[in-house]
């Protein structure tokens, strides 16, 4: 038997931040831009965009730093606010984990 768990944060009762934010992030960061991090995850760039938009705006930081078009398209990397967003989310997301399998432990 095993468990299963999701965490997000929200603001206002609306979701902002969870896994899939976290991870468009990542691969914005790893890829250099969020329209090929949204294609990677099967998302269209106006989602992905509107998802960005929609936290930085629920936060009031910054979380991606983006140049738009050019010659080679834009670019987009996180902001050290972005970085510590997502460095405390993994924190929050391992003590949660420790703190469920625990429970589970005891429990079964």
């Amino acid at each position: 038997m095993n468990i299963g768990w999701r965490i997000w944060l929200t603001k206002d009762e609306t979701k902002i931040f969870g896994k899939g934010p976290k991870e468009l992030l990542q691969r914005t960061e790893k890829m250099g831009s969020l329209r090929k991090a949204a294609m990677s995850m099967n998302m269209s760039y106006s989602k992905a965009w509107n998802l960005i938009s929609n936290l930085e705006k629920s936060l009031g930081l910054k979380i991606l730093d983006k140049t738009i078009g050019g010659v080679d398209g834009g670019s987009s990397k996180l902001t050290q606010e972005g970085k510590i967003l997502i460095e405390k989310y993994e924190e929050l997301e391992k003590k949660v984990e420790e703190a469920i399998l625990k429970i589970f432990e005891e429990t079964f």
